[in-house]
């Protein structure tokens, strides 16, 4: 599935999961951590993760979707949460093995001639949860720090095309 019939690369499937809080009623006012997830308690609040790079490093969590092993798009974006943010969050699908959004990028041309010849870019398939319990607890490797944040911090830390395509997502439930 990588290749088109003509021998020409194409995109890599990606799953990625955009957790959501919802407004809450107990806070933490006396804490503006991003870190923390009971800060702002009546905004919506979502979770990005930081890639160990420093250009386009913030996301939502994401990963491959392993189509030999029969992976949907659910199960792919939730392995990708556990992967990248640990076990213990729990979360309630929104959406299930049918994006709300995707977004397609092509990959820089010196990364697809030295690390990735099968694929030109990414199409990324975003899927929602609400966050239910638990806080993200990153490996430090694959995912280097978090943030939870409002609908209007989250431009200061994503590019811009990686804004337009999430903007979808980024609106009221």
């Amino acid at each position: 599935m990588s290749i088109t019939d003509d021998n020409q690369p194409t995109y890599r499937p990606v799953a990625a999961i955009a957790v959501i809080r919802k407004s809450i009623s107990e806070a933490n006012s006396k804490q503006p951590d991003v870190h923390d997830i009971s800060r702002k308690p009546h905004d919506t609040l979502y979770l990005l993760v930081k890639k160990p790079r420093t250009e386009n490093a913030w996301q939502f969590p994401q990963g491959g979707i392993k189509y030999k092993k029969r992976e949907t798009l659910t199960k792919a974006a939730l392995r990708e949460l556990a992967e990248e943010c640990g076990s213990d969050l729990q979360v309630n699908m929104l959406d299930h093995n049918e994006p709300f959004c995707i977004y397609q990028y092509d990959f820089p041309q010196d990364f697809v001639q030295k690390k990735n010849r099968h694929f030109k870019g990414a199409r990324v398939q975003f899927v929602r949860a609400e966050w239910l319990s638990g806080q993200c607890l990153p490996d430090g490797k694959e995912i280097v720090d978090f943030a939870w944040l409002t609908r209007e911090e989250i431009p200061s830390f994503v590019s811009a095309d990686y804004l337009k395509g999430i903007m979808q997502i980024l609106e009221p439930l």
